[in-house]
């Protein structure tokens, strides 16, 4: 039988065990992002187009009368800054995947290193992390988020790491580190702020004067920096659904691709993760208890949507079940351990061989839709409509932004190219201004039946003319409209549209306009 102190300290083999079988689960999460074309993302190529535009492309004719770069302190440019500045050393869409395998090894990494700093080693439990790096944001390419998050895990792990260091070099240099995070995205310095004052007020015995005065020190520069933001983030307000989207909030916390929740994954480490603390094999670190409880109500009471952006409930989840097993102890002797980290890197394997299918069987998709874009004129106006009976087994999301394709392709303007101020760089041009999404509610694509009455401008529910209050008229200021279909041919489409071509999951028309539509013809080509 092993004794104790073998159990309690878990040697995995050798003592440089831990990070081998850490790195082997992070280079197995990059994987299919090297493996794939394109990952089968629903933001991706919105968020390729805008490093496209940054890099030069909003600079060439016809999209400079379309869209300019405007270049401010927004905390919302993790992506903006480094992708277009690694694409001098590597093509485009290389540097956007490459960024994303930093994103997901900073997930990784994350963990392990909080672990270490609360416990001194690394042990199983933040190898198990792991899984919550394929949480629902990271398949939806948040781009700036994830990176944002990973970082953020990391510099938590430092404040941790820090605390015998010298008070003003440190509150200096984590002050220095909140405000990276804030122009990474805003929601990561959020989080480490939180994490900090959580953290902070769990240690015993409490100093309240120092822990006021040290998380207002850190938080003063990101405070200064939202209060005189360019832009408004407050626009939209705040909506809560938290009955409604409970399940979703489960969901997001970890799924073997978009779309795909894995519920037997989460449901097994619910059960050993509960079945450990009641045996006594898991130890929950007593100074990171608040800050566990104050994550996990975060993860079920943050709102749907906030600052103008939607999806704040899908963030935090993944988040909590991160730092509840990187604040985590877990005895086991040596046999077991290795055990459960080989299930644990098995696993990982059977995750990435699945992701890494499905977004291959994209890349043909991908290609697909590519193509057909030859066909349409260059500098054209382009829009989306998904089917009305679009609802089946592939997630119709995946296709919301596949105009943006057309961007990078034929120079052509999109309807949903990511333009909302205060929140990105790209602007529209006077000439198009008025005609595509700039917020995150009504940045999907309309469904097949409204297109009738969008085109004659008579909308009567007014949450949709709000929402959609871009596309009224909308023969008037759009060429084309690709409608999708991924779940099986459209039904019959409006008169206006006459079919260019037809794909298997997708559909190209060209728009008659109306007479007496006074088309935008500043733009065309």
């Amino acid at each position: 039988m092993p004794s104790r102190k073998e159990r309690v300290e878990m040697p995995l083999l050798r003592p440089n065990w831990p990070c081998l079988a850490l790195a082997v689960a992070a280079a197995l999460l990059i994987l299919p992002l090297w493996l794939a074309d394109a990952p089968a993302m629903p933001d991706y190529p919105a968020r390729l187009a805008g490093f496209y535009l940054i890099h030069g492309g909003a600079q060439t004719s016809p999209l400079s009368g379309f869209y300019s770069i405007a270049w401010a302190p927004l905390p919302n440019l993790a992506g903006e800054i480094a992708v277009p500045l690694l694409a001098h050393l590597m093509p485009l869409e290389t540097a956007a995947r490459f960024f994303l395998s930093v994103a997901l090894a900073m997930w990784v990494a994350g963990p392990a290193l909080i672990h270490h700093a609360l416990y001194g080693r690394i042990g199983l439990a933040p190898l198990a992390a792991a899984f919550f790096a394929y949480n629902v944001n990271f398949l939806w390419g948040f781009f700036n988020y994830c990176f944002a998050i990973g970082l953020c895990l990391i510099v938590f792990a430092g404040w941790i790491a820090s605390k015998d260091w010298a008070r003003t070099p440190r509150l200096a240099l984590f002050a220095a580190a909140a405000i990276v995070l804030y122009f990474c995205h805003i929601l990561g310095a959020a989080l480490f702020l939180m994490l900090v004052a959580t953290y902070e007020a769990g240690r015993r015995p409490i100093d309240w004067r120092h822990l006021f005065l040290d998380v207002s020190i850190i938080s003063v520069p990101v405070g200064i920096l939202y209060l005189f933001k360019p832009g408004s983030l407050a626009d939209g307000g705040v909506e809560f659904d938290l009955i409604d989207t409970f399940v979703h909030r489960i969901e997001s916390i970890v799924q073997w691709h978009f779309g795909a929740p894995a519920y037997l994954l989460l449901g097994v480490l619910a059960l050993l993760f509960v079945g450990g603390l009641w045996r006594g094999k898991i130890m929950l670190h007593p100074q990171m208890r608040l800050t566990l409880i104050a994550t996990a109500l975060l993860a079920l009471l943050a709102p749907e949507t906030a600052m103008g952006g939607w999806g704040l409930h899908l963030r935090f989840p993944a988040v909590a079940a991160t730092l509840l097993f990187a604040a985590s102890e877990i005895s086991l002797s040596r046999r077991l351990a290795v055990g459960a980290a080989t299930a644990i890197l098995a696993t990982l394997a059977g995750m990435s061989a699945v992701l890494a299918d499905q977004w291959r069987a994209f890349d043909g998709q991908i290609a697909e839709f590519r193509a057909s874009l030859r066909e349409l004129p260059r500098g054209s106006h382009l829009m989306a409509a998904v089917d009305t009976r679009d609802d089946g087994r592939v997630p119709n999301q995946l296709y919301w932004h596949f105009t943006e394709f057309a961007l990078m392709d034929r120079s052509i303007f999109t309807s949903l190219m990511f333009a909302t101020r205060g929140q990105h760089i790209i602007r529209l041009a006077p000439a198009v201004d008025g005609f595509a999404a700039t917020a995150a509610r009504g940045g999907s694509p309309p469904k097949l039946n409204l297109l009738d009455s969008l085109a004659t401008g008579h909308v009567r529910n007014p949450k949709v003319r709000h929402e959609l209050r871009y596309l009224l008229r909308f023969p008037c200021h759009y060429d084309e409209v690709l409608l999708i279909h991924a779940n099986g041919k459209s039904r019959a489409v409006p008169g206006m549209l006459s079919l260019r071509h037809a794909g298997s999951f997708f559909s190209l028309y060209d728009v008659r306009p109306p007479a007496g539509c006074s088309v935008i013809s500043a733009t065309r080509p």
